[in-house]
C-alpha cells in the first residue's frame, strides 16, 4: 500500500480561486481534494471527520476573523495552511501566532502550494516562498498594537475626528490621542520612520492589516482640522 494522501479542504470566498486550487489538487501527488468552502461555518456544517489540512484563505470577505479561524479549525484538531493575496504582514502574523502551520501566497507556483499542503498536513511548520518570508520579515508587521489603539486607529481610519472617537469608545479625546502617541512610537521603535504624522501611521497599520478595512472608506480628514 502506498502512502496515505493528505486529505485537503479548501476555503476561500472567491470561487473563481477555488476552482483553480481544484484544478490544481486535481492529480496532485500527495494530496487529495476533499471539499470547498466559501467560509469556515459552511465547511463545519459537514464537520472535519475527513479533513487533513485546510487551506484558508487570510481575506474570506465575509467579516471574519483570520485569527479566529485559524483558532476554530485547530480546535478541531486540523491543520491550517494560510492562503493570503494581499501583503498584510500583521494579519498574517497573528494568524500564524493562532496556531497556522503554514504560509504559502497566491502568487506562488502550484508546485509550492502543492508541497505545503502535505508538509501542512505533517504539522510541519512552513513558510512556503522567499516572497512569502519577505512578507512575514516586514517591520511593520512586528509592531505590537493593544486592542484599544487599535480600535482609535480604526476610527481615525475611518474619518472621525477626535471627539467621536473618544465618545464612540468611552474615553477621554485626551486618551484617545495618548493611544495614538503610542500607535507613533511602536513604529519608531521598530524602525518604521513616520514622516505625515497620525495620517501616516494610520495608512501603515491599515495596509499591514493591524485594523481591518473601514467600509465605506472615506478620505482621509485630518483629526485636528476636523474640530475646528
Amino acid at each position: 500500500m502506498g502512502p496515505s494522501l493528505a486529505r485537503v479542504a479548501a476555503v476561500d470566498g472567491h470561487a473563481i480561486v477555488l476552482r483553480g486550487v481544484e484544478a490544481v489538487l486535481e492529480g496532485a501527488s500527495g494530496v487529495r481534494h476533499v471539499r470547498s468552502a466559501s467560509s469556515v461555518a459552511e465547511l463545519l456544517r459537514d464537520g472535519v471527520e475527513d479533513i487533513d489540512v485546510v487551506l484558508l484563505d487570510v481575506d474570506l470577505g465575509d467579516g471574519s476573523d483570520a485569527a479566529e479561524n485559524v483558532r476554530v479549525l485547530r480546535d478541531l484538531g486540523v491543520q491550517v495552511l494560510l492562503h493570503a493575496g494581499a501583503r498584510r504582514p500583521a494579519t498574517l502574523r497573528r494568524a500564524l501566532a493562532a496556531g497556522a502551520c503554514a504560509l504559502v501566497l497566491k502568487d506562488d507556483s502550484p508546485e509550492h502550494l502543492v508541497c505545503a499542503l502535505a508538509a501542512a498536513a505533517r504539522g510541519e511548520a512552513h513558510v512556503n516562498s522567499e516572497l512569502a518570508e519577505a512578507v512575514l520579515a516586514d517591520p511593520v508587521g512586528a509592531v505590537e498594537l493593544s486592542p484599544r489603539a487599535r480600535e482609535v486607529v480604526r476610527l481615525l481610519a475611518a474619518g472621525y475626528p477626535w471627539s467621536s472617537v473618544a465618545s464612540t469608545l468611552g474615553i477621554s479625546v485626551s486618551t484617545a490621542r495618548t493611544h495614538m502617541m503610542h500607535v507613533m512610537n511602536a513604529f519608531e521603535a521598530a524602525g518604521v520612520p513616520l514622516r505625515d504624522g497620525p495620517r501616516e501611521a494610520v495608512a501603515r497599520a491599515l495596509n499591514a492589516g493591524h485594523i481591518d478595512d473601514p467600509y465605506p472608506r472615506r478620505p482621509w480628514i485630518d483629526p485636528e482640522a476636523a474640530e475646528g
